[in-house]
């Protein structure tokens, strides 16, 4: 098939510049052809006030009846009525009962209703309507009806139609036999509904419900349909269950026609037990040719949970696992992503005062990398902080403890128990010049090894025990310039200097000896540097690996501000770690800076007009003497639901084979690409976007989505090409992917309350979704 990876640009510009002849928004358009309350709202018991009637001729009969006729308008409150003529019977205070004869014109703040003939009772809401044309208030909603019979809380009409579309807009209609309107509760009900577009029936149920208000409503919600390379054809109907005012729940049958039907339930929920959700996505058998397990099911299952009880304890719940280690590469899922490595399950259960904490956490992880070696799952980790400040004099205390124990799936791996004690103290001293940190810290760490159950797993050392002292002292300052380079800015430096000792111990005896040749520990590894982690205390996540430290860190940021507006538009960060001596962890050398100093870490954003952002962010690895990592961003942002985004990112294969448990990924990462969402007209809205990586000479993914608003319905039409792994492909080759084509539609009702364009949501689409990265502000 023939590409055109220039296509999409072009769309994007060509957005660009059609955009300028966009009207009013679609909101204001559509609000104008309903009719709005005149005046202000009257409180109160609306049959308690009294009956104003003015008419050009009038024949009373005191006290029975009066009969008015020309002109007659009746006003009670918030309701008007004006009639050809009007009869008013009235049976002393218990019932005053008007009849209007002829055409009629009914207001009130929730509806309007024009007809023939009328009875309406002006002690209490109830009404006799014939041959009814109405209109909601303030929202759109209209129809007719043979019959309506109004009380206090619904309408009940007979041979009634209903539309959110404007007058005049025959898009979409209901028609049913009887339709019962609640007010209060802000939806309606058909028997034997029928609905049709541009007045062609196209779907009958004998019962239906649909919302005429913000409220939650159970029922179906908006189809997904499309085609797919991979999946085939699919469809999936989401059904909505408003349970509860607190609790509400989903369920998305989808079917694919070369995969089979995928069940998908959530549940959502806020109790006195907490808040959360739980999810599952379910297929008993999966056809898809490639998928080799077809005996096994795939599934996923998703807990997200958060409770405050007893004033000082909190619960949290993190759980999501699926069933295969391919499942977020062939499934699309909100629960995860193919670029996601793990899936987490992490609780917490922690109680919380002033001056200390504690917890007790289980963390574990599934990963998707069948080659390396399994991650450790922890429990208990019981966590210990206490706080006290001035415990001598300008110098406040903190103490921070862990006991954890790790296991791992595989026999041939040790499992252990580790007690870590950090006591620090901690010398603050600030002015107006700037501040000085200077802290004195102790890690203390002891731990009880146990060899792996299999015949052939290594034999570690039972007991280990590591006491490392740490000195760090911190000096930041803030300095404005007294005249100004650049006229009309103001330039502000924040340089910073930070001195850390840590003497060295070999912990080659902490794990296993390929977790340690891998600077590995039971839950360390090597942290991602940027300018921002220049300034932490360790080089290693966890507390297994704690290097050896004898550096200098220099480095600072540097503002600009508008002085008209106080609007900072440009900074840079830039810094760097000079180690005064290696800083390792054991006697592999794949473990020691050899190098007199760190990477160079960059980080600017500018803001140089203002609808036009740039971010750039820049590291040089001294150690491989070649740029580790780069990255930028150029946003054109002119005005909200309108901006466009080219990107940039690279990183070396050095650096990332050297950052790889395993698998070595032998090849730089280049991607160039853009993405664009823009309001083309306030009917129409664009997103495309495409990524192309240089190295592999392949677009990783091409998208383009259109989204139609009406003031009554919207069409979402999305196609994308997108570059996945074969479930079939070894995880070790960059080599073995495919092309997924992938094109969906959906169409939705409006009730008169979602005005969106649709860029935000169409922007999320893809494994490389739009994101603000930046801000200056």
């Amino acid at each position: 098939m023939k590409q055109h990876p220039y296509s999409l640009l072009s769309l994007a510009i060509f957005a660009a510049c059609y955009s300028g002849s966009a009207m009013a928004d679609l909101k204001a358009q559509c609000l104008l052809g309903v009719p709005h309350f005149q005046g202000e709202v009257v409180k109160g018991e609306q049959t308690q006030l009294p009956v104003y009637i003015e008419a050009d001729n009038a024949e009373i009969n005191q006290p029975r009846d009066a009969t008015y006729s020309g002109n007659v308008v009746v006003k009670q409150g918030n309701r008007t009525i004006v009639a050809d003529q009007i009869r008013v019977e009235q049976d002393g205070d218990n019932a005053r009962q008007a009849f209007l004869q002829g055409m009629f014109d009914y207001q009130d703040n929730l509806i309007n209703a024009k007809g023939n003939n009328a009875s309406i009772n002006l002690l209490n809401k109830e009404a006799e309507l014939s041959q009814v044309d109405y209109q909601l208030v303030g929202r759109q909603g209209r129809g007719n009806a043979q019959h309506v019979a109004v009380s206090d809380d619904k309408r009940v009409m007979k041979n009634a139609s209903f539309t959110s579309c404007l007058p005049d807009d025959k898009s979409w209609t209901i028609d049913a036999s009887e339709m019962i309107q609640h007010v209060k509760e802000e939806y309606a009900e058909m028997w034997h509904a029928r609905f049709k577009v541009l007045g062609v029936p196209v779907f009958y149920s004998p019962y239906l419900q649909f919302p005429i208000g913000d409220r939650r409503r159970s029922g179906v919600l908006i189809p997904n349909a499309g085609h797919s390379g991979r999946d085939g054809y699919f469809y999936s109907q989401p059904f909505y269950w408003n349970i509860a005012p607190n609790m509400d729940a989903t369920i998305t049958p989808t079917y694919y026609s070369r995969r089979g039907w995928q069940f998908s339930p959530e549940f959502r929920y806020l109790s006195p037990i907490g808040q959360g959700r739980v999810a599952a996505e379910y297929m008993q058998k999966d056809r898809l040719a490639e998928w080799t397990e077809k005996n096994k099911s795939r599934h996923l299952i998703f807990w997200q949970h958060n409770i405050n009880f007893a004033s000082n304890w909190h619960f949290a719940a993190d759980y999501t696992r699926v069933s295969d280690r391919r499942y977020f590469s062939d499934f699309d899922s909100s629960f995860g992503s193919s670029t996601d490595g793990y899936a987490t399950q992490n609780f917490k259960l922690g109680y919380y005062q002033p001056s200390y904490n504690l917890s007790i956490a289980a963390k574990r992880f599934q990963t998707f990398d069948e080659s390396g070696s399994k991650p450790y799952r922890v429990f208990p980790q019981i966590n210990f902080n206490y706080y006290k400040d001035n415990v001598v004099q300008n110098g406040d205390f903190v103490f921070f403890s862990q006991l954890s124990h790790f296991a791992n799936d595989s026999k041939t791996m040790p499992t252990a128990w580790r007690l870590h004690t950090e006591p620090a103290l901690n010398f603050p001293v600030a002015n107006r010049y700037g501040s000085l940190g200077i802290e004195a810290k102790l890690y203390a760490t002891h731990y009880w090894q146990k060899q792996g159950e299999a015949k052939n797993a290594e034999v570690v050392q039972r007991s280990v025990s590591r006491v490392l002292p740490q000195l760090k002292v911190d000096l930041k300052t803030t300095l404005q310039a007294t005249k100004a380079w650049i006229n009309g800015f103001t330039q502000v430096l924040e340089p910073r200097v930070q001195y850390l000792y840590r003497p060295y111990k070999d912990q080659s005896a902490i794990g296993s000896k390929r977790q340690t040749s891998l600077g590995l520990g039971y839950d360390s590894a090597l942290l991602q540097q940027d300018y921002f982690s220049l300034f932490n205390d360790r080089r290693y996540s966890g507390l297994d690996r704690i290097a050896s430290a004898n550096q200098m860190t220099a480095g600072g940021t540097t503002r600009f501000f508008k002085n008209s507006t106080s609007e900072e538009v440009f900074n840079l960060s830039a810094g760097q770690i000079y180690y005064l001596s290696p800083s390792k962890v054991d006697s592999n050398s794949q473990n020691t800076t050899a190098k007199r100093s760190s990477s160079w870490s960059l980080e600017s954003n500018w803001k140089f007009h203002p609808k036009w952002n740039w971010h750039g962010a820049y590291q040089y690895d001294t150690r491989l003497n070649e740029t580790s990592l780069a990255n930028t961003s150029l946003q054109f942002k002119p005005k909200e639901n309108h901006v466009v985004q080219l990107n940039y990112r690279y990183a070396s294969r050095h650096y990332i084979d050297q950052n790889l448990s395993s698998n070595l990924y032998g090849q730089d990462i280049k991607q160039i690409g853009m993405v664009a969402g823009w309001e083309l007209t306030d009917n129409v809205s664009m997103m495309v976007s495409h990524y192309q990586d240089l190295a592999l000479k392949k677009p990783v993914e091409s998208q383009l989505g259109i989204t139609y608003n009406t003031c009554c319905w919207s069409a979402n039409f999305y196609t994308a090409r997108r570059l996945v792994a074969t479930p079939t492909g070894k995880p070790d080759s960059i080599k073995n992917f495919y092309y997924d084509n992938r094109f969906g539609v959906n169409f939705e009702l409006r009730f008169g309350t979602n005005y969106s364009s649709g860029v935000s949501k169409i922007l999320k689409k893809g494994i490389i979704p739009y994101t603000e990265a930046f801000s200056i502000n």
